[in-house]
């Protein structure tokens, strides 16, 4: 009904992830985000974007930023600043998986037709007794609780 066929998972079967790297997904970030403003990219992290901007030939154009300081009477406050237009050859919507104007760009271009199928990872902190620690040892596991 579904489409997939459920893979079995063969006890003693090892996961094996020798030769890579551990990092901090926010620092990786961090970096990519300096290269690419010294490449010349213009990075706005602290705006918030609330529209899509198309051209006249449907393509996209770039973001527009929602008005703020307006009060919940609808007039403007002191602090109040204008929405404004960010125009771009090429615009990155980087929102998260089910941000509000990447569902919109997805509907536009019925991106959804062959939609991938995802899973969030959750990251977790424990203490542990520094006695039982190894640096960089990595343990792939299935299922919950831990079955040892």
């Amino acid at each position: 009904e579904t489409g997939r066929i459920p893979v079995p998972v063969f006890p003693g079967v090892p996961l094996a992830n020798h030769g890579n790297y551990i990092v901090r997904l926010g620092k990786v970030v961090q970096w990519l985000g300096e290269q690419a403003e010294a490449a010349g990219v213009e990075v706005w992290p602290e705006i918030a974007a609330s529209e899509v901007l198309y051209n006249e030939d449907g393509s996209v154009k770039g973001i527009a930023t929602s008005d703020v300081g307006i009060g919940k009477d609808g007039a403007p406050k002191d602090g109040f600043a204008r929405g404004m237009e960010f125009h771009a050859k090429c615009t990155v919507f980087a929102e998260g998986c089910r941000g509000h104007l990447s569902k919109q760009v997805l509907d536009k271009f019925n991106l959804r037709t062959h939609a991938m199928t995802y899973g969030i990872g959750l990251k977790e902190l424990w203490e542990i007794d520094p006695a039982k620690h190894r640096p960089g040892y990595i343990e792939h596991t299935m299922g919950w609780p831990l079955v040892r």
